[in-house]
């Protein structure tokens, strides 16, 4: 695997429907005409050791919101004052993880993702990274960082499912993801991880 291999793929993949089905049996991608959908971007920063993928994922802090300690990518709601999404993704990274505005190249992008609970549609870009530079958590956003490798959070091989508790009135229940270690992740960065992961290893 190479950094070309990287960018072909991204470019050449396609995201069906049925991959979505995958780790979201229970609702669709579409944004419903009465919502005003707010723009958000996150960044999946990427690196190969021995032609094998790394990637970075952090777990939210805990607090009064609808993703509270969840496993995701760096990344959130677009500012006014930013440039574009791919401005987004960058700013969030620096903000979250210490990643200097101009770490990592742009190579492609993914798919874009509603999330119904929050109303955020979500555009994923890739950056990839010679090395990693130093990791400076923002221990107000970000609980802790996960440095991985992609077979290690296969969704192809290592999807599983698991009943997620919102609040004292809500579970969901039997929902898909991937356990890594001590951390379940679902939802939208599963659908993310997933049209990736399936990217690299299909074509």
């Amino acid at each position: 695997m190479t950094k070309e291999d990287i960018k072909y793929k991204l470019q050449h993949f396609v995201y069906g429907k049925k991959l979505w089905n995958e780790f979201a049996p229970y609702r669709n991608n579409e944004i419903p005409d009465d919502v005003a959908a707010k723009n958000a971007a996150v960044a999946l920063h990427v690196m190969l050791i021995k032609n094998e993928i790394q990637i970075i994922l952090i777990e939210r802090s805990q607090y009064p919101g609808m993703h509270s300690q969840q496993i995701a990518f760096p990344g959130g709601k677009k500012d006014l004052n930013d440039l574009n999404l791919e401005f987004t993704a960058r700013r969030e990274s620096s903000e979250e993880i210490g990643f200097d505005m101009n770490e990592g190249e742009l190579i492609g992008e993914l798919s874009e993702v509603y999330i119904p609970v929050s109303r955020f549609k979500v555009k994923p870009f890739v950056f990839i990274h010679k090395d990693f530079p130093k990791l400076n958590r923002n221990t107000r956003e970000v609980r802790s960082i996960l440095n991985c490798s992609l077979n290690e959070i296969d969704t192809q091989t290592k999807k599983s499912f698991k009943n997620i508790k919102i609040n004292d009135k809500l579970t969901l229940k039997n929902i898909p993801g991937i356990q890594f270690k001590d951390h379940f992740i679902w939802g939208a960065t599963a659908l993310i991880l997933h049209e990736f992961n399936t990217a690299m290893k299909t074509i």
